[in-house]
């Protein structure tokens, strides 16, 4: 019996063949679910033969502009979400290049013994959530298609590599000073835009025998925020970052600049009304901010501003009650903008015996960010003081995914799924996925 005309009736002789009496709904549903994959694979090969036998012709035209002869039917296979596909078509070769092409494999994206643009997809789509191994498991249990751990890795860095083509041609525009009076004439500015950029160590693999080295992985962010700052810095904070694009790599801070112009070219930072940053004081973000951004705000997180306040206490008091509230007085004369108060009153517990003493380091962090810290006037002007948003990117990204346990990445893959991820966390997902198409039919 030809299963391609008799549909019907193998559906009807499988199930009662194979499931005479079922036991649960659930066993109804996988089986029925098992055989509508089945159903798909024949679906799908049905549909390439139908696509093959219309697009048969003597000649076609070729990319070179020459013509390319057809020379015969070539036989191929397909791993796709419906399980192995073979298929027939036309094989050219054209009499000017001496190249050969496969016209429906062009024009459909085909990608003949390797994983579907759509099977893909959804591989990087779980490799960017969880570790390959486990990753592949999932995979097979909701599409029923068998991945290794490493064809799940080979699809994410996809992805990653992608994201990387597509962040090199923005840095070339963002060089390009006729694109750039492109972008001025034809777009409109943002009133208000945010930047911000942190780090976070994640495990590179080292040679045999050597201990694990720790790189930093630095994710910038750029946002529009909507809401005014509390009144008082314990009551709920209403500002709620908007319009979130996440972008990452593993570079030392110099190589990582071009990506915070490209990427800010890209949100039109360089014309924005406002543009502000935010940042823990880390020198090399303020060092990058005032090379490509010299125009910009520059605010230090206020959390991080605070962190400072308790080992102060930690060492100055030896009572719970005193810490608590010195850190409480300190808190409220930052958020009124009396630094120099707060400066005078961690002076006085500076120990210059103690090793890595707190107080000295708070000294030091307020008075190098004293212009970066005017908090009053931050929020009369309605600005976001709290870079939590980029923390996010870095808890999401260089700590849920990366340093999960037993992970042991090549700094390669660690760039690449960390660049995946942040797409994915940007929302442009599908738009790789229309990349990779388009790439695979002109490759």
């Amino acid at each position: 019996m030809d299963k391609h005309i008799s549909i019907g009736e193998a559906i009807r002789d499988h199930l009662l063949a194979e499931t005479r009496d079922p036991q649960s709904l659930s066993e109804m549903e996988d089986k029925i679910r098992r055989i509508l994959w089945w159903l798909g694979n024949v679906v799908l090969h049905l549909w390439l033969r139908w696509l093959a036998r219309g697009a048969s012709s003597r000649v076609v035209k070729c990319r070179c502009g020459g013509e390319a002869q057809y020379i015969r039917r070539r036989p191929g296979q397909l791993y796709t979400l419906f399980g192995v596909v073979k298929y027939q078509r036309a094989y050219y070769v054209c009499s000017a290049c001496g190249q050969g092409t496969y016209p429906l494999d062009e024009h459909l994206g085909l990608r003949p013994n390797a994983m579907s643009a759509e099977v893909e997809r959804l591989a990087g789509l779980t490799g960017i959530q969880m570790p390959f191994e486990k990753g592949s498991e999932v995979f097979e249990e909701l599409t029923l298609v068998s991945l290794s751990d490493q064809s799940l890795d080979k699809a994410t860095q996809a992805y990653g590599r992608e994201v990387e083509q597509q962040e090199s041609e923005w840095c070339k525009q963002a060089l390009n000073p006729e694109e750039l009076l492109r972008r001025e004439r034809e777009n409109k500015p943002p009133l208000r835009l945010y930047g911000t950029i942190d780090g976070g160590l994640v495990p590179v693999r080292a040679p045999k025998g050597e201990p694990q080295p720790w790189r930093e992985l630095k994710v910038g962010a750029w946002f529009v925020a909507r809401g005014q700052p509390p009144r008082h810095p314990d009551d709920e904070w209403k500002i709620r970052a908007e319009h979130i694009t996440y972008f990452a790599d593993i570079l030392p801070a110099e190589d990582f600049g071009p990506l915070v112009w490209a990427t800010g070219v890209q949100r039109h930072a360089q014309l924005a009304g406002e543009l502000i940053f935010l940042g823990d004081g880390a020198r090399w973000i303020w060092d990058l901010v005032d090379f490509y951004f010299p125009d910009a705000i520059q605010i230090v997180d206020w959390f991080h501003a605070c962190e400072y306040l308790a080992p102060v206490a930690q060492v100055a008091f030896t009572r719970k009650e005193k810490r608590d509230n010195w850190v409480e007085q300190m808190k409220t004369a930052l958020w009124k903008g009396k630094l120099d108060g707060v400066i005078a009153a961690c002076q006085k517990h500076v120990n210059p015996y103690r090793e890595e003493d707190p107080a000295q380091k708070a000294v030091t962090y307020y008075t190098n960010n004293r212009h970066r810290m005017d908090y009053p006037t931050y929020r009369a002007n309605g600005y976001q003081i709290g870079s939590g948003t980029v923390e996010s990117a870095v808890k999401q990204i260089a700590q849920q995914r990366m340093k999960v346990p037993g992970a042991r990445w090549t700094l390669e893959s660690a760039r690449l799924v960390s660049k995946a991820r942040a797409a994915f966390l940007s929302g442009q997902w599908s738009t790789l996925a229309a990349r990779r198409q388009h790439l695979s039919r002109v490759a």
